[in-house]
C-alpha cells in the first residue's frame, strides 16, 4: 500500500483536476460552512444586504417592484460569490473551460443543425412590434431578470440528464476496470493491488460518491456545458447587434416602441432598445440550445464519450484514495498492539 505522501499526491491531482471536495480537508471544511448556525447566519447577512438594496432602489425613486427585484438580485449576488469562495467554483471551471476548448468541436455539428432554423425563427421575433415593445420596455434589472429565468430553465432541463451520467459511471468504475481507470494517476499502483486483493476489491467496490462530491462532478458538467452555451447565446447576441445596427433605422424604433431610441454611451452604435431586444432573444436562444442539447442523441453521446473518461478516473482515484486513507488510519494500531502482546 501507499504512503502519506501518495495521499499527497493524490489530493493535489484532485486540484489540478478540478476535484477541489474530493480532498478530504476540504469536504470536511465545506460540510461544516453547511452546518445550520452557519447557513443561518449567512442567510441572515443576505438577507439584510437585500433590504438594504430594496430601500436605496425606493429612496433612488424606483417603483416598489423593480426596487424589490433590485433587492432580491442584490441578494442573489452575494449569495453567488458566497457558494462561489465556499464551493471553490474557481478551481473547477478552470479545468472545465479547458475541457471545454478542448471539446468545442462537439458544439459545431449541434449549432449547424440548430442554428439555422433557430435563426428563421428568432429573426421573426427580431422584426416583431411587440417584441420590441415588451424588451425595450424591461428595465435593466428585470431584463436580468428574464435572464435568469431562462438560467434555472437551462438547470432544469441538464439536472436529471448529468445526475443519470454520473450515478451509472460510478456504478461501473469497479474491480478490473478500476485498475485501468487508474491508470497514469497517483494511486496507479494501489489500484492494481486492490483489484488483485479479492477482500480490499469488495471493500473499494462498496464506496460510493457522498452527495457533495456528486455535485463536483455536477458542476464540472455544468460548467463545461454553460461555457459552450454561453458562447452559442454571444454569437446570436452579436448577430443581432450587427444585424438590428444595419437594417432597424431609429424611425422604425421610434413606430414601434413611440419613443425615439436611447444610447448609452458616446458612440451611438446600438440603441438601449436594440441591446434589450438582442439580449432577451440571445438568452432565449441559449435556453433552446439547452434543450437541444439534452434531446440530441448525437451530442449527448458524444459530449459524455468525451468526458467519461475524465468522470471515471475522478470517481476511481477517489474510490482508491479514500481506501488508502482507511488504511493510513488503522496502520498506526498494528504497532501498538505489537507493544502490548511484547
Amino acid at each position: 500500500m501507499l504512503s502519506s505522501n501518495d495521499v499527497a499526491r493524490c489530493e493535489r491531482w484532485f486540484d489540478e483536476n478540478g476535484l477541489p471536495y474530493f480532498v478530504e480537508q476540504r469536504h470536511e471544511a465545506i460540510q461544516r460552512a453547511l452546518g445550520g448556525r452557519v447557513v443561518a447566519l449567512w442567510s441572515g447577512i443576505i438577507a439584510a444586504v437585500g433590504a438594504a438594496a430594496f430601500v436605496c432602489g425606493q429612496l433612488a425613486g424606483l417603483d416598489t417592484f423593480t426596487a424589490l427585484l433590485v433587492g432580491v438580485q442584490v441578494a442573489f449576488l452575494v449569495a453567488v460569490v458566497r457558494g462561489i469562495v465556499v464551493f471553490d467554483v474557481g478551481a473547477i471551471a478552470g479545468w472545465a473551460a479547458q475541457h471545454a476548448w478542448e471539446s468545442r468541436r462537439l458544439v459545431r455539428p449541434l449549432v449547424t443543425r440548430a442554428l439555422p432554423f433557430l435563426l428563421l425563427f428568432i429573426t421573426f421575433l427580431f422584426i416583431n412590434t411587440e417584441v420590441w415593445q415588451v424588451a425595450s420596455s424591461l428595465s435593466r434589472p428585470q431584463l436580468l431578470g428574464a435572464l435568469g429565468a431562462f438560467t434555472l430553465l437551462a438547470v432544469a432541463f441538464l439536472w436529471p440528464s448529468f445526475a443519470g451520467e454520473i450515478e451509472r459511471l460510478g456504478v461501473e468504475v469497479d474491480g478490473a476496470q478500476l485498475a485501468q481507470t487508474c491508470a497514469g494517476t497517483p494511486v496507479a499502483s494501489a489500484a492494481v493491488e486492490i483489484a488483485a486483493e479479492p477482500t480490499l476489491a469488495r471493500e473499494v467496490a462498496g464506496i460510493r460518491l457522498p452527495r457533495l462530491q456528486r455535485s463536483n462532478l455536477m458542476l464540472m458538467l455544468f460548467i463545461t456545458q454553460a461555457i459552450q452555451l454561453v458562447l452559442v447565446a454571444l454569437v446570436v447576441f452579436g448577430f443581432f447587434c450587427l444585424f438590428g445596427s444595419l437594417v432597424i433605422r431609429p424611425s422604425v424604433i421610434v413606430a414601434w416602441t413611440g419613443s425615439p431610441p436611447q444610447y448609452t454611451g458616446p458612440l451611438h452604435l446600438v440603441s438601449d432598445e436594440l441591446f434589450a431586444v438582442a439580449v432577451f432573444l440571445s438568452g432565449f436562444a441559449g435556453l433552446y440550445f439547452t434543450v437541444q442539447a439534452v434531446i440530441d442523441q448525437n451530442y449527448r453521446r458524444e459530449f459524455f464519450h468525451h468526458i467519461e473518461d475524465d468522470l471515471q478516473r475522478a470517481i476511481g482515484v477517489r474510490k482508491v484514495y479514500t481506501a488508502l486513507r482507511m488504511h493510513l488510519a488503522e496502520a498506526p494500531s498494528a504497532p501498538q498492539a505489537s507493544a502490548e502482546e511484547a
